[in-house]
């Protein structure tokens, strides 16, 4: 009687003292991964290792899935947060195709193929740029007859340079044996890789074409890029065109967030768990090595892999703490830096645009050729200069918008600290009214091609760098992680693994870097290097 009492005794205090311990909530089952963030980076992770049969939680800080790969609702209207297009799924050639694929969505999103990809505008010229690398290289010879000869050499260098990474990027994947073959058999391809490696975009173009306005329009990528081409990483901008024009240029039925749902979607089905509104608060280190999450209500998750997707300094910095990782670690961290952020003008207009846009849903405005000045525009905050685009989203999705209505999305760059701070700090009322007033300058700007733009608007939401970073908390709103010059580009970008055990990156800020594909390309890499170290 007396041991039955003491065993009673024992699980009582078991119920009551164990969820105290956990800050009121008890402690989960362990997981064999749980993933920091519901970005494409998180998710493509997530739903690869559930598909593979591991058991595996989610954890979003956010009210639904996608992080940037996403879209939201005012009214009657859908607005896309960030796809222009998505790259590469042609079939067969799409590197991305095969992506969908391993991850279980391509019967469950519906691709729509665009050509032309946009429409490049300056002052003096205009450019219907084609999705096809082979019309495109025509239709430059036809338009710059002078620079034919360097026009064809560049087009085959970028050629050449897909087959390459086309091959590299094999390597991390299941099909390396097909990738190991095209290296021992035609390693000659890797050679503009070699050479091009550390170089700018200018300093790969210099080597090919030379008038200043076949460079402005062979260049209009360099604004999805995030740097100039004085400071780009020619490799990096070379493997976001190839993906376009040798992959395939697509939207989708429903946007980027169909994409997201679709792998949510994916994850659930095989199993695997997915908690919104969860801000992980800390990530547990024994012994060096990963071992679980904590989150803002208290509640912690053990597991045997984990995998952020969280922005890289505040996984270190804030999540784990300088002092589980190795001074070269924490020195480079601190060296690298951040890349730009957007300001983008949402509204929902009572008129129908679509006539205006007869070959493309994207227009592309600049007001000069010179790159470094457009850039310049962007980083002293000049919205009145500064190149923008103008996308009319129901061109390409009639769901987005009632009919007779269109969804129209105006996007620029202006930096993160800009009139101190947006004068985020003095008051709401301050940064609101400033929010608007460059919305009102890019309104402006836009009824040059969109006449009377601003008498039909029945909705607009303002999104500026702080509101990219309230929403997903990267620091100063970044939409490509890390700046994207040769220094911190392709494998001088964090790798998956990282110096602690069983914690894997994904997302903008590893390999391969920022951009929709490529972080979906970044979550299959960290979970085959889990399935490969499990297998082990």
């Amino acid at each position: 009687m007396k041991r039955d009492w003491v065993k009673a005794f024992v699980v009582l205090g078991m119920v009551v003292l164990l969820p105290a311990l956990s800050g009121g909530q008890p402690m989960s089952e362990p997981y064999d991964v749980a993933v920091i963030g519901a970005g494409g980076g998180g998710l493509a992770a997530a739903a690869r290792l559930a598909k593979a049969g591991k058991k595996v939680l989610v954890l979003e800080q956010h009210s639904k899935v996608g992080g940037y790969m996403t879209s939201f609702q005012r009214g009657d209207y859908t607005f896309e947060v960030s796809l222009h297009a998505m790259d590469g799924l042609d079939d067969p050639g799409g590197m991305n195709r095969a992506a969908f694929r391993a991850l279980g969505i391509l019967d469950k999103v519906k691709p729509i193929k665009l050509d032309p990809m946009y429409r490049s505008v300056y002052p003096d010229f205009t450019l219907d740029v084609p999705a096809d690398a082979g019309a495109y290289q025509e239709l430059l010879k036809e338009k710059f007859p002078a620079e034919a000869k360097g026009i064809d050499e560049l087009f085959e260098n970028q050629r050449t340079i897909n087959r390459a990474m086309q091959a590299l990027i094999g390597l991390t994947g299941e099909e390396r044996g097909k990738s190991l073959s095209t290296i021992l058999f035609h390693p000659w391809i890797f050679w503009p890789v070699i050479k091009y490696w550390n170089a700018t975009l200018s300093e790969m173009l210099d080597d090919f074409i030379h008038d200043q306005k076949l460079i402005a329009v062979f260049t209009q990528l360099s604004g999805f890029a995030g740097a100039e081409p004085n400071r780009l990483s020619a490799i990096f901008f070379s493997v976001l065109w190839n993906s376009y024009h040798l992959g395939g240029y697509y939207y989708f039925v429903g946007g980027s967030q169909s994409v997201s749902n679709a792998l949510a979607e994916v994850i659930q089905e095989n199993g695997g768990e997915i908690k919104l509104n969860t801000l992980v608060t800390k990530i547990v280190i024994e012994g060096r090595k990963a071992v679980a999450v904590q989150t803002k209500d208290g509640s912690e998750y053990r597991c045997r892999f984990l995998v952020s997707n969280a922005n890289a300094p505040d996984t270190f910095f804030k999540l784990i703490g300088k002092e589980y990782l190795p001074a070269d670690y924490v020195q480079k961290l601190e060296s690298l830096k951040i890349g730009l952020s957007a300001f983008q003008v949402f509204i929902g207009v009572d008129h129908d645009y679509r006539d205006l846009f007869p070959k493309s849903h994207d227009l592309m405005l600049n007001v000069t050729y010179d790159q470094a000045e457009n850039f310049g525009y962007y980083d002293r905050g000049e919205p009145e200069k500064a190149p923008f685009a103008i996308v009319n989203y129901s061109v390409v999705d009639p769901t987005a918008a009632p009919a007779g209505k269109n969804v129209i999305c105006l996007t620029s760059i202006m930096p993160y600290d800009w009139q101190d701070g947006w004068h985020e700090k003095e008051s709401y009322a301050q940064y609101k009214a400033l929010k608007e007033e460059v919305a009102r300058t890019l309104i402006r700007r836009a009824e040059a091609f969109v006449p009377g733009l601003s008498s039909h608007i029945e909705v607009m939401e303002v999104g500026s760098p702080r509101t990219m970073e309230h929403y997903t908390l990267n620091p100063k709103g970044t939409i490509f992680g890390w700046d994207n010059t040769p220094e911190q580009s392709m494998m001088n970008r964090l790798p998956q693994e990282t110096p602690i055990e069983n914690l894997y990156l994904a997302g903008a800020w590893t390999f391969p870097g920022g951009g929709q594909s490529a972080v979906l390309s970044s979550g299959l890499m960290a979970a085959q290097k889990i399935l490969d170290k499990d297998h082990k």
